[in-house]
């Protein structure tokens, strides 16, 4: 009752939070406020219903740890073996029928017992990992959400403006073709053009709507109040981590790489139960019973006693068993190999991943570096064209040319941006650390 009783005031208080940061959540998002990328994250973590399954599952872990912990304290039972008996006073499952039965047996040496207590700490260990991956992935999946939802909304006004420019020139087109200076083929290309720009716009549109939608499910914000977003940046020492440090720490934190350390050290102390299984065990047994005289005990035998008790050391000392105990051993053993060779490969898995996420990352870096510097010679140079146009000294067509070109390079600075994001979530997630930094 009392586990029961802190397991519920835990959730609780869980869920006392989670109204609270959703509260302050919808506050931000109110018109005019901006969710910050931290409080769409906590907001998240305070809600997810994933995160309440896996931390029931860790919960469950905790309850059968104190199940087998059980077996070395003392266990009591209590009943009544009423009967009527004609004749010779016979037993009843191996004990004199009476009034009221009470048997004690306490465990005092047990090699198996002890080691079955290992096994299901390690395995509470292993199960207590299991919130820190929902964790990890709850985190990655709101701010590629945030993040998708800031880009759609950066590029959707220079869509616009490009998908204008491309009308005005599908317009020129139009007159020079009425007027015999340009070719039908020259219409139908910035035709194309515009449509190609109204598709684009279009899916800049449906990416706002799909990424605030989620954000909204993700954070639990209403859906009629509109989420106002603000640049998103991941920093932290870990992104600058030599490749070998962020894997050792990795391998500390890691919580596939946790569960897998635990899930074999709790099979490598099953294989210790099942050798004990060799050892004697003492167990200090005891048993009270009440008699009536209804079953005629006194007489037969000399001296009646009511009250009757007896108290002894059990002992019990294998001898053979079949070689049950080496078969056992053995399939033991085998598990703790499998379970060896998992670890392996997942710490194999993980420093692969972790090189090619890191290289992946060192590449949109750059990519996002080099879109940011061609946006800044851009800039001057649509600057020195209008310059140049008031001067008479260009034509105005060079000076939208100006224009176009600087919008391209700003939407694929906008991209790159959003590919940058995403590879540093997929680094830090990759990790197993990008909760810490939250």
């Amino acid at each position: 009752m009392n586990s029961l009783l802190k397991v519920l005031i835990s959730l609780l208080a869980v869920c006392a939070s989670g109204l609270a940061l959703e509260n302050m959540g919808q506050q931000s998002a109110l018109p005019g406020g901006v969710l910050t990328l931290s409080e769409a994250v906590h907001l998240a973590l305070a809600r997810g219903p994933e995160l309440y399954l896996a931390q029931a599952e860790a919960a469950r872990a905790g309850e059968a740890l104190r199940e087998t912990r059980s077996i070395n304290l003392p266990q009591i039972v209590t009943g009544t073996g009423l009967a009527y008996n004609n004749g010779f006073p016979l037993s009843i499952e191996g004990s004199a029928p009476s009034i009221i039965q009470l048997g004690l047996s306490q465990s005092i040496f047990s090699k198996k017992n002890k080691n079955l207590i290992r096994e299901a700490e390690q395995g509470n260990i292993a199960g207590q990992a299991g919130p820190d991956g929902v964790r990890n992935e709850l985190v990655a999946k709101t701010i590629l959400s945030y993040g998708a939802l800031h880009q759609a909304r950066l590029a959707i006004p220079l869509l616009e403006k490009q998908r204008e420019a491309a009308a005005k020139k599908l317009q020129v087109a139009e007159v020079l073709e009425q007027a015999g200076k340009a070719r039908p083929l020259d219409v139908s290309m910035e035709n194309i053009a515009v449509l190609k720009l109204d598709q684009d716009l279009l899916v800049a549109q449906e990416r706002v709507r799909q990424a605030e939608a989620e954000l909204h499910v993700l954070t639990g914000i209403p859906g009629s109040e509109k989420i106002q977003t603000e640049v998103p940046e991941i920093k932290s020492e870990l992104l600058t981590l030599p490749l070998d440090a962020l894997y050792q720490r990795a391998l500390e934190t890691h919580p596939e790489i946790r569960e897998a350390e635990a899930t074999l050290r709790a099979k490598e102390f099953h294989v210790e139960a099942e050798k004990a299984d060799r050892y004697p065990q003492f167990t200090i047994v005891s048993q009270y019973a009440l008699f009536s005289r209804t079953n005629n005990y006194q007489d037969y035998f000399n001296r009646f006693t009511r009250n009757n008790y007896i108290l002894g050391l059990s002992i019990q000392l294998p001898l053979f068993n079949g070689f049950r105990t080496d078969a056992r051993v053995a399939q033991s053993r085998q598990d703790v190999e499998v379970a060896r060779a998992r670890l392996r490969r997942l710490k194999t898995d993980l420093k692969l991943s972790l090189e090619r996420s890191a290289s992946e990352l060192r590449i949109a870096m750059g990519a996002a570096d080099l879109a940011r510097k061609e946006v800044e010679v851009y800039e001057k140079n649509l600057e020195v064209s209008q310059t140049l146009m008031e001067a008479g000294r260009i034509e105005p067509t060079e000076l939208d040319k100006a224009r176009a070109q600087l919008l391209e390079k700003r939407a694929a600075a906008i991209e790159f941006e959003k590919v940058f994001l995403e590879r540093q979530v997929a680094l830090l997630q990759t990790s197993g650390l990008l909760m810490t930094i939250f």
